[in-house]
This record gives C-alpha cells, structure tokens and sequence, in this order.
C-alpha cells in the first residue's frame, strides 16, 4: 500500500514532463483521444450486452411462436381429417 503513492506522485510528475517537453495542447490533445478511446470501448460493450438481452427475448419469443403454430397445425389437420371422415 505505501507503494501506491509513491506510483502516483511517479505518473503525476511524469505527466509535468509530458506538459514541459510537449505544450499543453499535445497533451490534451492525447487526453482527449484517450478519453473518446475509453467512451466508444464502454459503449460497445453495452450495445453488444444490450443486444444480446434483445436477441435472447426474441428467441424465446420464436419458440413460443413455434409451439403456438405447431399447435394450430394440429388443429387443422384434425379438423381436415373429421371432414374427410363427414
């Protein structure tokens, strides 16, 4: 744990640096890349996790679907045959 603030201090002094040897605007520049970086990869995932709850409805929805049309099947082909029977 001590070790940590050493880290921080490390990254902050070498952020100085990139300012001093770089300009300000280089290192906004790279900040702001880096940020729009981290907001498209967040909002990928959530499209993809999102779409897959809707794939997922959709194809439980199908199978009720199925087993509904199946059971309509049914009912006409015993509804034909009683017909043909007539």
């Amino acid at each position: 744990m001590p070790y940590e603030g050493v880290l921080l201090m490390a990254d902050a002094l070498s952020a100085l640096s990139m300012v001093e040897d770089y300009g300000l605007p280089l290192v906004l520049l790279l900040g702001s890349i880096y940020a729009l970086y981290r907001f498209m990869v967040f909002a990928l995932y959530e499209v993809k996790n999102e779409f897959g709850a809707h794939h997922r409805k959709a194809k439980e929805d199908m199978q009720e679907v199925k087993v509904a049309l199946a059971e309509i099947k049914t009912k006409l082909d015993m509804m034909i045959q009683r017909r043909g029977e007539q």
